[in-house]
């Protein structure tokens, strides 16, 4: 028989700070859309009947003046009534009815969700770097062998600290100016032992590929960060059942020294199986941390099937706060919003012609997971969490699917090219395709959550 007792406090505490996070990202999220139709449709002069966040059994309510707002028993959506959205000839001739509203005010009622989303958004990332966020330094870690900064004499911990004159803080800033200057001359000042020593250094145009596999040409010097800080280490893993904590800084496997991700993976993810000696400083002692990575078969980027190890951790570099003022801020907040629409935007493009696998859909489960990951690294990764899931959510929203805001969109645009409605017959066919799409779409993704915990 099961009993409660056999669970640990420290368990249940970890599981409740999870769902918490899970609960109060995505209640953020519903509010935010539903907050969108719902203020829109108002200031359009139509009246909203029920504002709720959830699905099913009413919770709780309350009503005030035409609006009944209310608390459902299923978290995962929300919903808002408004009058007259069955387009029946009397709804048309309604006051405040929706169906009777000019068809630019219904238009604008369907996007104000996802625009509410995207708003918030930016809203997040604003404070977030109003107050601050930690972003990787500019300490070199890995050179290349016959690289451009190798020949000209960049050294394993250098620190940039200005190109062609003008300061850099944030390893990003290095990267764009790097990948836009294929063969141009750059004037590199780095900090090496607490002096200020200037390399002109050349990118050389060479073919990378991007997040999505697409072959793009940039220019390279051959550095990559130093990154070997854990971060993170991932419950249940190799890692943890090692010993490695937070905090650790990881200085060689067996006897290859770590200085980034790269030097990583011959070191221990191309060895699964095997017992590795992991060297790191601990409290400014070096000790060394028996670990066997995991084994997992994976597909490579040509589809065949390999072997990797797992280890469980997430490193950094020497992080360095980037935070502006109230007017920058702003301007960064719309940049990074906008950099990750792109993103999503093409993600989900990509899946939809089968460039992306199927099986990389995520439902609740993961978002769960994600969310309580997050949320054991603190605050500042859970609210971006929570814009990048919103951005998602306002994009996904767009599609041009039935039952989703983009599916009315796209009605509204038919009526004002035809100069009238669809019939109600077409309404309800596209309705039951929609509704088919999506449900059809959730028990993929609920199988794929499924399938990533048992498999």
């Amino acid at each position: 028989m099961f009993e409660l007792s056999l669970i640990s406090p420290e368990v249940l505490f970890q599981f409740g700070t999870k769902m918490l996070a899970f609960i109060g990202g995505l209640a953020a999220l519903i509010f935010v859309h539903e907050l969108g139709h719902f203020l829109v449709a108002r200031k359009c002069g139509v009246v909203v009947e029920k504002f709720s966040l959830g699905f099913g059994p009413k919770i709780f309510g309350y009503t005030s003046g035409e609006t009944e707002y209310l608390l459902s028993a299923i978290p995962l959506g929300g919903y808002v009534k408004m009058k007259g959205e069955d387009y029946e000839t009397d709804s048309l001739k309604q006051e405040g009815s929706f169906a009777g509203a000019p068809v630019l005010h219904r238009l604008a009622i369907a996007f104000a969700g996802p625009l509410f989303n995207i708003l918030f958004a930016i809203a997040i990332y604003w404070v977030v770097y109003l107050a601050g966020v930690q972003t990787l330094g500019l300490v070199t870690g890995t050179i290349r062998p016959e690289s451009p900064a190798l020949a000209a004499g960049l050294e394993i911990g250098d620190k940039v600290v200005q190109i062609d004159g003008k300061p850099v803080k944030y390893w990003d800033q290095l990267q764009k100016i790097v990948h836009t200057s294929p063969g141009k001359s750059l004037d590199f000042q780095v900090e090496r032992n607490s002096s200020l020593l200037n390399f002109a250094i050349t990118p050389v145009s060479e073919e990378t590929t991007d997040l999505f596999g697409d072959k793009k040409t940039v220019g390279l010097i051959g550095i990559t960060p130093l990154v070997r800080n854990i971060t993170y280490v991932k419950e249940d893993s190799a890692a943890h059942k090692a010993g490695l904590k937070v905090g650790d800084q990881l200085l060689k496997v067996n006897d290859q020294p770590i200085f980034g991700w790269g030097d990583l993976k011959p070191a221990a993810v191309d060895q699964p199986g095997k017992e590795l000696n992991f060297h790191v400083l601990r409290e400014g002692q070096e000790i060394i941390v028996p670990v066997t990575p995991e084994p997992k078969e994976v597909e490579d980027e040509k589809g065949k099937k390999v072997n990797i190890g797992v280890i469980g951790i997430g490193m950094s570099g020497v992080m360095v706060e980037e935070s502006y003022g109230v007017f920058g801020a702003i301007g960064r907040s719309f940049q990074e919003t906008g950099r990750l629409i792109y993103l999503i935007a093409v993600s989900i493009k990509k899946m939809v012609v089968g460039s992306i696998p199927a099986d990389s859909i995520g439902g609740p489960i993961l978002i769960f997971q994600i969310y309580g990951e997050q949320a054991e690294q603190g605050f500042n990764e859970l609210i971006r969490l929570t814009a990048l899931l919103s951005i998602n959510l306002g994009l996904l929203n767009l599609l041009p699917i039935p039952v989703l805001d983009g599916g009315h969109i796209f009605f509204f645009l038919i009526e004002m090219v035809k100069g009238k409605p669809l019939s109600e017959r077409s309404r309800e066919r596209a309705q039951q395709v929609g509704m088919f799409m999506l449900l059809s779409l959730m028990i993929f993704a609920f199988y794929n959550d499924i399938m990533r915990i048992i498999g």
